[in-house]
């Protein structure tokens, strides 16, 4: 049962500016099917005001050694310092025998980071973590028994993803582990093509989203992000649940802690000082953040940090803008940026935020009814009107038509939302 909590405000405006990186795949057939991993992460981040540049060298069944010996290959490499570049092995030789990918992978997987890092040593490397096919890779279980079953293969690519990461000092993304999670917590959702190899849409999408967590650091809720024609809500809720379990589960094993990572957002600031603060997600190991708002500067260390906590592996700072600010209505213009081995990532918002009128009201004096029952907002008499629904970031998620005595809210996750109403806002949260 879903229980929401109403607190009236006034007016709100919210401009968020967005951030730009980079990205380069080097991969095979499992990164371009369904149009690309690449094409479907960029457009989830475009839905959050984030604006990833994408490109991706794909050849169908390529090993890094076929990259390796690819002058291409270099060549992308080299056409601009990359924020990242993500590496794909073919999708079976990492789960052979150990002594095998010592020899036919490991190697050629240096090599490319060793290319990267010469391009620019800023760039962070990161290694795609492909499935193990639907019931194992038949075709070569009797040379190797691990290759029979699904749950074999999947074991062999997780060791040697982490390996080479561990090797090059790099970061595993765990499609993999979120596509385990899939079979089994959600066996009804299909995430391969007939071939039992190749992703279906469902698949690509989860490789998206993990990609999405591991680079901003937040799992977006499908209500208010890039979802693609064909699934429906429930299927893409899942997906996301998936890989956000499958990044924050497996932290340490997939080297998060060598991520150079930060990610603003911001909360509305109200007079009462409910919520004047704007968080910062941060990377778990980092020489110092220097955060600069309207003007005034704090500069943070590993041995200092204000109202920070650990969420999903990443600390996170409460930044209060009561710190910055003596006034509700003002334009907030904030930057992170993070430093570490001689590498920095700059992250910078603005928000406009206008909330006047902020008093402590009771819920009685609401015109709703309290609590709410059964994913309903339901109002204590008929009202007819348009309506808006907004996240607390101050993106549009819902808006309709009301005439009568209430809005469904069921498709809404927990957490804080605005509905503004004729006028007149309310900020309410789900329970």
């Amino acid at each position: 049962m879903k229980k929401i909590v109403l607190i009236a405000l006034i007016a709100l405006s919210s401009i968020c500016f967005a951030q730009t990186k980079s990205i380069l795949f080097i991969g095979n057939s499992y990164t371009y099917s369904n149009g690309g991993v690449d094409v479907m992460l960029k457009n989830i981040a475009l839905a959050e005001g984030d604006t990833l540049e994408t490109e991706a060298f794909t050849v169908g069944g390529a090993k890094f050694s076929d990259f390796c010996n690819n002058p291409e290959t270099f060549e992308r490499i080299k056409s601009r310092a990359w924020d990242y570049v993500v590496l794909q092995e073919q999708s079976q030789l990492p789960a052979f025998p150990p002594s095998q990918v010592e020899t036919e992978c490991y190697p050629f997987a240096k090599q490319l980071c060793d290319s990267i890092r010469a391009n620019d040593s800023c760039t962070q490397i990161l290694f795609f973590m492909t499935w193990g096919r639907e019931n194992g890779d038949q075709g070569n279980c009797a040379n190797y028994e691990p290759l029979c079953t699904y749950d074999g293969m999947q074991q062999r690519l997780r060791e040697s993803y982490v390996q080479m990461a561990d090797d090059n000092n790099a970061i595993v993304v765990p499609v993999g582990l979120a596509w385990k999670y899939i079979r089994d917590n959600y066996p009804e959702i299909n995430l391969y093509q007939s071939d039992e190899s190749h992703p279906s849409l469902e698949g690509t999408y989860l490789a998206a989203c993990t990609f999405n967590r591991v680079l901003y650091g937040t799992g977006y809720y499908y209500d208010n992000s890039y979802c693609p024609e064909n699934l429906d809500g429930n299927t893409i809720n899942k997906l996301f649940s998936a890989s956000s379990n499958a990044v924050n589960s497996n932290w340490s094993e997939c080297n998060m802690t060598e991520s150079l990572f930060v990610n603003l957002e911001g909360d509305f600031l109200t007079k009462s000082g409910f919520s004047d603060r704007v968080t910062a997600y941060l990377s778990v190991d980092f020489d110092s953040c220097v955060v600069e708002c309207v003007g005034v500067t704090h500069t943070y260390t590993q041995d200092y940090y204000d109202g920070i906590s650990n969420q999903g592996g990443y600390k996170m700072f409460y930044i209060y803008l009561g710190d910055f600010l003596e006034e509700a209505n003002v334009n907030v213009s904030l930057c992170a940026t993070v430093y570490r081995d001689g590498c920095s990532v700059t992250t910078c918002e603005e928000t406009y935020y206008a909330l006047s009128g902020i008093d402590d009201i009771q819920s009685e004096n609401l015109p709703f009814a309290n609590p709410v029952t059964n994913g309903k907002l339901q109002f204590d008499s008929d009202v007819t009107g348009d309506y808006e629904i907004y996240s607390i970031e101050g993106r549009l998620l819902d808006s309709g038509f009301v005439s009568g005595n209430e809005i469904d809210v069921s498709h809404l996750k927990q957490g804080m939302y605005l509905l503004r109403i004729n006028g007149v806002g309310y900020k309410f949260v789900v329970e």
